[in-house]
């Protein structure tokens, strides 16, 4: 079975954004590596674990299992012991057969002031570098 997704981290084309794979289990489709985003309304923050989860089909243009392109999901969150927010970044998306991802983000935030945003990060493309 090939080692897809490549491990390595993948950047998104507007660079707000990165991706880093560590590993790739094919038996239960888990990622483990790191996720950072370059904005938020905390700024800057980093997740490091588990942070995607990917799935093959069988492609019958190659005739086999485990190749691309296959949906591929990841992001990150950040919640501090004192809990005063939670934040909370997922993309899902697809793998290509050109070991690029393209993916739709979204955003939620909710602090101890009762504010609360929702949103779309966009559709963007993730290239690993």
């Amino acid at each position: 079975m090939a080692n897809v997704p490549l491990t390595g981290t993948y950047t998104s084309a507007d660079k707000n954004f990165t991706f880093k794979i560590t590993s790739a289990d094919p038996s239960n489709g888990v990622i483990a590596g790191v996720y950072t985003t370059n904005y938020s309304p905390i700024g800057a923050f980093t997740s490091e674990g588990n942070v995607g989860h990917y799935g093959w089909v069988f492609s019958k243009a190659q005739g086999k299992d485990g190749v691309a392109p296959f949906n591929i999901s990841f992001g990150g969150s950040q919640r501090p012991n004192q809990r005063p927010y939670n934040i909370v970044d997922s993309w899902n998306g697809a793998y290509l057969t050109d070991n690029t991802i393209v993916a739709e983000g979204t955003r939620s935030f909710v602090n101890s002031d009762g504010v609360v945003e929702v949103g779309s990060l966009g559709t963007l493309k993730f290239a690993l570098g």
